[in-house]
């Protein structure tokens, strides 16, 4: 009777042992086709730029319609102070802060990130303890130096 009552027992995990390798079977060929959904797949810079581009055209969208909004009335409202603020961000004309001391992150033309040390000098991202490089220096070596950041 003890070997039957095994046996049974058994043949139950055994049983349920096979449900639970079919609906891992099953979680694993759903994972499998997610995962061909995306491998390969990632978006390219023009994609990005494009995404980008997009957002900064609804930004500057919202403030011709901030502007037309405000002189739309016999007697005109002035247009609110954040659209030219905004506009300017979005060119990238904004004036420089004095008063902002964060250290500024470049990349020059060969794709290396510079720091800024001083007020004059920037050195490489990595280490960059000591440097007598200049941004128009590096610039002038590589090609290129645009500023993409600002850290603490």
């Amino acid at each position: 009777m003890a070997d039957t009552e095994n046996v049974a027992d058994l043949r139950s995990q055994l049983e349920q042992a096979r449900r639970i390798a079919v609906t891992l079977e099953q979680e694993n060929a759903r994972l499998g086709t997610e995962l061909e959904r995306y491998v390969g797949k990632e978006p390219t810079v023009r994609d990005e730029m494009a995404y980008l581009q997009r957002c900064l055209n609804s930004v500057l969208e919202l403030c011709d319609q901030a502007a037309t909004q405000a002189v739309r009335w016999e007697s005109p409202l002035p247009v609110p102070e954040w659209v030219v603020a905004v506009r300017e961000a979005a060119s990238g004309e904004r004036p420089d802060t004095p008063a902002d001391k964060r250290r500024r992150i470049y990349i020059d033309g060969h794709g290396d990130a510079w720091l800024s040390l001083t007020e004059d000098t920037i050195g490489p991202l990595a280490g960059a303890m000591w440097s007598d490089e200049t941004t128009t220096s590096v610039r002038d070596r590589t090609g290129e130096l645009h500023e993409i950041g600002r850290c603490r």
